[in-house]
């Protein structure tokens, strides 16, 4: 489902009411919808009504009182139905985030603090402008023995993948949506490499979240094969040893049948226990926000280059840069000395000396 440019959460982020939601999902699926106080009647597309299994002529009501109706409340079957088509496709929408640009002096003191680990930063020329960010929410879900589910933000700036200070990013949360955020008279567009920078720094937050979760698998797994082990080790112990006196043909054979169905058990908890993690995206959400723009020179030894930071409303701290080698966001860049590449913390984890540079080695 696509959200009108700038539409924020009903009553400051209260969920619709569920006839309002069906009428919404209807209509934008192609029905032709006419409110009646608490009903509406809707006339649906054959496809629509074919893959939501409603008639294409149907009253809707919360609580059906005449024959014919169909119920839309919670729980009912069609409201289900709606929410499940709804939560297969991504939300999108583009805003403005209608805050005062900062303070020169909070620039200049944003872009004083700013250091390349192994050589010199110079700011120069501060302007004032906007900047375009994307949020992306991803949604995760981490099936096992049983499923969990989950949500990651990732937001980074459409122009170069550079990653604001968490406070920028609270504001774009629709999920609480902020006073200060506003339609955008427009759609905005970003730059088509920011899917690329959502998709890899997104892969990482993801990993990280679903790492406990594993854990948890794991220990699972293992404490349902130690039980397992535990309790036909009893039963063979117990079968070796019996009361009264056995043929001890009879007594190997009940061994060997224990120790065959403790094999086929212990053989079927991989498969139950084989985690799978799958990754969609939820919402975007594409924002311009004031910002300031800040001109350093960089230099390492002979070589020099220029870029621009950016220090967006809101923010306590310049935008972390984007790693040319890996992609990452980093706020501790070194330079490496062919070409001035700036990278992380992962790719030049020693900074002193020469670097090997991966962003070279790639051109190589």
């Amino acid at each position: 489902m696509t959200a009108s440019p700038g539409t924020a959460s009903p009553a400051g982020g209260a969920l619709p009411a569920p006839l309002d939601f069906v009428v919404e999902a209807l209509a934008e699926a192609g029905a032709l919808t006419e409110r009646e106080g608490a009903r509406a009647v809707a006339l649906l597309p054959p496809r629509l009504a074919a893959e939501i299994e409603s008639p294409e002529e149907c009253a809707l009501a919360l609580y059906p009182d005449r024959d014919g109706d169909v119920a839309c409340g919670l729980g009912s079957t069609l409201l289900e139905r709606l929410i499940a088509r709804a939560r297969g496709r991504p939300v999108s929408t583009s805003v403005r985030l209608a805050a005062d640009p900062p303070r020169p002096a909070h620039v200049r003191a944003a872009a004083d603090r700013f250091a390349l680990r192994n050589g010199l930063c110079e700011p120069g020329q501060i302007s004032m402008g906007t900047a375009v960010y994307v949020a992306a929410s991803v949604a995760h879900v981490v099936e096992a023995d049983d499923r969990r589910e989950g949500l990651v933000r990732v937001v980074v700036s459409a122009h170069d993948g550079g990653e604001p200070d968490a406070a920028v990013g609270a504001h774009l949360d629709l999920a609480w949506p902020s006073a200060l955020v506003q339609p955008s008279a427009a759609p905005l567009a970003a730059d088509v490499r920011a899917a690329d920078w959502i998709a890899l720094r997104a892969e990482r937050a993801v990993r990280a979240a679903v790492q406990p979760l594993l854990g948890e698998v794991e220990r699972r797994h293992a404490r349902d094969h130690d039980r397992i082990v535990s309790y036909f080790a009893d039963l063979i112990a117990e079968a070796r040893a019996p009361r009264r006196r056995a043929d001890p043909k009879a007594v190997e054979a009940k061994v060997a049948h224990l120790v065959a169905e403790r094999n086929a058990k212990l053989e079927a908890l991989p498969a139950r226990f084989a985690a799978r993690v799958t990754c969609s995206v939820a919402a975007l959400v594409i924002a311009e926000v004031p910002a300031a723009l800040v001109s350093l020179r960089l230099r390492r030894r002979k070589e020099s280059r220029e870029l621009v930071a950016r220090l967006p409303a809101g923010a306590s701290s310049l935008d972390r840069l984007t790693c040319e080698a890996c992609g990452a966001a980093t706020a501790r860049p070194a330079a490496c000395d062919d070409r001035m590449h700036l990278l992380c913390e992962a790719c030049a984890p020693n900074a002193q000396g020469r670097i090997a540079c991966p962003a070279c080695a790639k051109r190589r």
